[in-house]
């Protein structure tokens, strides 16, 4: 909670502030008056104050003197200026004090507190990042005092498999580094992995607020002689815990949830930990596969602790998305429904939990592209023209690791797409746009004038007239001939049957496609094909 100080020499406006704003609802659990600089002086130094809400002219001692004296001694403390006059000069000096705003009065009070509101979060930004830079920078200093020993090698040798993967092998390998274990131990293997972090990081910073994580499960693994904490690549984390009695699972859920809570509140990143089941050494690289499978095929749920066996898969009954019906929107410029649509379905892989699974999210993947792809082929337009740096070609990684960062690859490819194809569209006149839609729809049997017209937004005889003049053919002869076009290229680089083809080009008459098609080239469509097909 934070503690505001009202600060005006009329006690009725005072009194009119403690009153109006609503202090509890903006998180402010006290709130202080004073009716001088002096008052004031002596509150900050009895109480810790965060906002100070200050009228600028007071005859003992201005708003902008008191401001100025905060700023030296208690500069976290943010203000807001109240004044009867809208003197520029009263700005300009409220402005070089760093002041947070600055209203008049009569102030409403519904605006205040909208200021006072965004002045809190502000100094939640704030205390959030020394947070982070404290954290960081303690780490950051056991991290390059830290020296590797020989111990965490041979964790390390032990996981890579450069130590055999036999009892007696292993149990020299461990008396080299001087571990001692019980000939038959058994350890717990607890795999942690970053899921994502809350903030930009270089790739230096990332390895020390991984080092934290490390330090973290370490201090908590204390008590436990023989524990480790083995880095395992890519943000993760196997903690192996000797045990001597038969494992309580509730004891080891409970720790990895607080130890995930930790992770969230302290080093801002979210973590899902994976619990294995006690093995001996010589199976530990096995163990450590299953859990990292049981990871890879968790992509929608973060910060929680995963028992292995304990999840039992069930068939998936996920509907297959509608790509035919998102590609013609995207066709159509139909953004905001395209994306409420898209969002919608991808939500609804939530309800399936560990149904939904790498599998799934790989499927769904190369299906979205090869809907990308049709429409940008159908638009005029290729991927590489679309997308920089192989956006589509290179398999994203980090967009398959989560359905979260599913989602937001998805909305930016989107994105991406419609924003290419509506400027392609606006640099095209009406004419080229009428072209455009027929060649998209040229196997429509009720495309109609109609439904040309209302695609470019204009009267039907109107854009008759237009498209007449500008390519000396009517509508419907232009409908007409692109058919016939799309049918010869059929005939000639296909091997469909006639009746396909016909069906295809937008005829459903067989006898009237092949009396057209003869009235147009002057052959009918079985001679045309001999003629043209290579030989």
């Amino acid at each position: 909670m934070f503690q505001a100080l009202i600060v005006d020499d009329e006690v009725h406006a005072v009194r009119g502030l403690q009153a109006g704003v609503q202090w509890e609802r903006l998180d402010i659990g006290v709130v202080h008056t004073a009716h001088s600089l002096r008052q004031a002086q002596e509150v900050f130094q009895a109480q810790p104050v965060h906002l100070m809400v200050c009228d600028i002219e007071m005859p003992q001692g201005s708003g902008l003197e008191l401001t100025a004296w905060v700023k030296e001694n208690y500069p976290d403390t943010e203000t807001i200026f109240l004044t009867c006059h809208s003197d520029f000069s009263f700005a300009k000096q409220a402005i070089q004090l760093n002041s947070f705003d600055y209203l008049l009065k009569p102030v409403d009070y519904s605006e205040l507190e909208s200021v006072i509101g965004r002045a809190l979060g502000k100094m939640r930004k704030e205390r959030e990042r020394r947070s982070f830079e404290e954290t960081h920078h303690h780490y950051r200093k056991l991290w390059e005092s830290h020296r590797p020993v020989v111990a965490d090698r041979f964790w390390q040798d032990l996981i890579q498999q450069k130590i055999p993967a036999n009892p007696l092998s292993i149990a020299e390998h461990s008396r080299n580094a001087g571990l001692t274990h019980p000939e038959n131990a058994r350890f717990m293997p607890v795999y942690a992995r970053i899921q994502r972090w809350h903030k930009d990081l270089s790739e230096r910073d990332r390895r020390i607020m991984e080092y934290a994580l490390r330090n973290v499960l370490e201090e908590m693994m204390e008590p436990t002689p023989g524990a480790a904490v083995i880095p395992v690549g890519n943000g993760s984390l196997l903690t192996v815990v000797p045990i001597d009695e038969p494992n309580d699972d509730a004891l080891t859920r409970d720790n990895c949830d607080a130890f995930i809570r930790n992770c969230n509140r302290y080093l801002f990143c979210d973590i899902s930990c994976y619990v294995g089941v006690p093995v001996p050494l010589h199976e530990m690289v096995a163990m450590l596969r299953a859990l990292e499978n049981l990871d890879e095929n968790n992509v929608t749920q973060i910060n929680r602790t995963f028992i292995l066996g304990e999840t039992k898969k069930g068939e998936s009954r996920m509907q297959p998305a509608p790509l035919s019906e998102w590609a013609e929107w995207m066709k159509q410029g139909a953004r905001s429904k395209l994306a409420a649509n898209v969002s919608h379905y991808l939500e609804s892989w939530k309800a399936f939990d560990s149904r939904v699974d790498a599998q799934a999210m790989n499927s769904f993947y190369q299906d979205f592209l090869q809907m990308i792809f049709f429409v940008l082929q159908s638009k005029g337009l290729q991927a590489n023209q679309v997308f920089a740096h192989n956006l589509l070609t290179d398999k994203p990684e980090s967009a398959l690791r989560s359905l979260s960062s599913l989602q937001e690859w998805v909305v930016y490819v989107l994105d991406v797409a419609m924003n290419h194809i509506h400027s392609l569209e606006e640099n095209l006149s009406v004419v080229d746009k009428v072209k455009r839609f027929v060649a998209e729809r040229i196997g429509e049997q009720d495309l109609s004038r109609e439904d040309i017209a209302s695609h470019v937004y204009l009267n039907p005889d109107y854009l008759t007239r237009i498209f007449k003049k500008d390519t000396g053919m009517s509508l419907s002869d232009y409908l007409q001939s692109s058919r016939i076009d799309y049918a010869k290229e059929l005939l000639a680089n296909t091997g469909q049957s006639v009746s396909e083809i016909a069906v295809a080009s937008g005829y459903s008459n067989l006898s009237y496609f092949s009396t057209i098609f003869k009235k147009a080239t002057g052959y009918n469509p079985v001679d045309f094909r001999k003629q043209h097909q290579p030989k």
